[in-house]
């Protein structure tokens, strides 16, 4: 019985390293070995298998990916990276709902690479991370979503508009009324300034928040049961940052300019 490609490109740690050489270009034996740290009785028998399933041809005594082979090792890199981004932090996936986040992004996850979560501080629940507060305070371009309400955030904002880092923030309804209710002098300032620009949502999201400055990104999710741990996905890497920010751009086309007198008629009344 014939092995299913899958099977064979991806239960041998030796027929996957070889397959993703080889997506680099042909190879002879001798390249084979040095770059695999393998010898030719231990390689030999792969290889043998793959030629016999057409995953790779062997010309001038050197060995390239056939068409189906490459076709393989393009979605192979995929899934690969998707599983390493997905393994790293299992837990976190299986227990948050993804269901913000819309298909086309959630098709590219790997894109986030190498990430970290921080978690809340059980004594400290109201406070913001200092590592998220050492980035955001060092940005220069912030653009934010945000669906809930956190205290600390009319200041933090207030403060970064006034040292001129440059403001995107759309607000749902409830966030955007509670601000400028409880918080109208800083609310003052981000309406206020031109380095500042204020959107509203109107539409139902569960989106808790995202945060895509020049420095990292950072998202938060719902869990499976509908509540919000304050845990925060932190990403750093250029490929992370330009996937928040096409999420933050998903948002902010539900979104319109926020009406400052409108809110503050609706919010005194």
């Amino acid at each position: 019985m014939t092995q299913p490609l899958i099977d064979l490109a991806l239960l041998s740690e030796k027929r996957k390293d070889l397959l993703l050489l080889l997506k680099e270009g042909p190879k002879n034996i001798d390249e084979i070995k040095e770059s695999l740290s393998v010898n030719a009785a231990s390689i030999q028998p792969h290889i043998k298998r793959m030629k016999n399933a057409n995953l790779i041809i062997e010309k001038n005594r050197s060995y390239r990916l056939s068409e189906i082979g490459e076709i393989i090792v393009e979605n192979m890199q995929h899934l690969l990276s998707t599983l390493g981004v997905l393994e790293e932090h299992i837990d976190y996936w299986v227990s948050h709902d993804l269901s913000p986040i819309p298909d086309f992004l959630l098709d590219r996850i790997e894109e986030l690479g190498r990430y970290e979560i921080l978690e809340p501080n059980a004594e400290h629940m109201f406070e913001t991370p200092d590592l998220f507060l050492e980035n955001i305070t060092s940005s220069k371009k912030i653009c934010t979503f945000v669906s809930y309400f956190h205290p600390e955030s009319p200041e933090l904002y207030a403060s970064l508009v006034e040292k001129y880092a440059e403001l995107t923030l759309c607000m749902t309804e409830i966030v955007a009324e509670r601000l400028f209710k409880d918080f109208p002098q800083e609310a003052g300032k981000l309406s206020g300034l031109e380095n500042s620009k204020l959107l509203i949502c109107r539409k139902p999201v569960k989106l808790p928040s995202i945060v895509v400055t020049d420095r990292f990104m950072a998202l938060k999710l719902m869990e499976n049961d509908g509540k919000l741990r304050d845990q925060i996905l932190l990403c750093f890497e250029e490929e992370a940052l330009r996937w928040g920010k096409e999420l933050f751009t998903h948002y902010m086309e539900m979104s319109e300019p926020l009406d400052e007198k409108e809110l503050m008629s609706k919010t005194s009344g």
